[in-house]
């Protein structure tokens, strides 16, 4: 062979080295971007699936505290309502002393007329007799309707201290002795649902510990309550991590 066709035999080696040598970094390069897609394109995924989550927890916080101004609003309407029924027991309450002093003077009078007619004279045996019987009747009418009136009277008094003790403790705490236990913790408003309410002694604005067996975790304060169940809010410099399951007592 020719010393010109050996030096073209190495220059076409030479070109072939080098189309391998660029092959192989395109390649390389290639599987990297793949690698580069298929991670960003993971990301993207797991991005997405956050951005899910945290819409699902916004909405049910958003749901959570349409429910508390829900509540909220029951109570408001159930302490007017008891302010408008002690104004009314109260009404009643003066129509019945009123009443009442009337019994009392009919009363007085029918005890006057009875005296009247046994003092009486001029009057016939027969006529005497009608009249004291009659003053007797409405004596014995008179006085049953003063024990009927004293009786109402009882009754609304009563019901005016039920309902006067109602509103007290609505303003100034519930009684002592409510035990209960956390069913549901909304960290994103920071609050929490009790299983105890308004028939176990709970009233809004009362306050109550939280604990886990000998542990204090923290204390809450009541913003609304029904029958048997109510909402309250977690006070600041809480020590623990207050769960579901978590008991309460004030």
């Amino acid at each position: 062979m020719s010393k010109l066709g050996i030096g073209l035999l190495y220059f076409a080696l030479a070109g072939a080295l080098i189309a391998a040598y660029f092959g192989f970094s395109i390649i390389g390069k290639y599987s990297n971007a793949q690698t580069t897609i298929t991670q960003t394109q993971q990301s993207l995924t797991t991005e997405k699936k956050a951005v899910t989550e945290a819409n699902k927890k916004t909405d049910e916080a958003v749901k959570a505290k349409e429910d508390v101004d829900a509540q909220l609003t029951t109570v408001q309407a159930t302490a007017d309502d008891a302010k408008a029924k002690l104004a009314t027991a109260e009404k009643a309450q003066e129509d019945l002393n009123a009443s009442l002093q009337q019994a009392k003077t009919d009363a007085d009078k029918a005890k006057t007329d009875l005296q009247h007619v046994n003092d009486v004279l001029g009057m016939t045996p027969e006529e005497a007799k009608a009249a004291s019987a009659k003053a007797q009747s409405d004596l014995t009418a008179a006085q049953s309707q003063q024990k009927i009136l004293q009786d109402q009277l009882q009754a609304s008094q009563k019901q005016i201290a039920d309902l006067q003790d109602a509103i007290n403790r609505s303003k100034t705490g519930q009684m002592p002795g409510v035990s209960g236990k956390i069913t549901f913790v909304n960290r994103a408003w920071n609050f929490v649902v009790l299983n105890v309410g308004i028939s176990n002694g709970v009233v809004p604005n009362g306050e109550l510990i939280v604990y886990r067996g000998r542990n204090f975790l923290g204390k809450v304060k009541v913003t609304s309550a029904e029958a048997g169940t109510s909402v309250a809010d977690i006070l600041p410099n809480a020590k623990g991590d207050i769960q579901v399951g978590d008991d309460v007592l004030n």
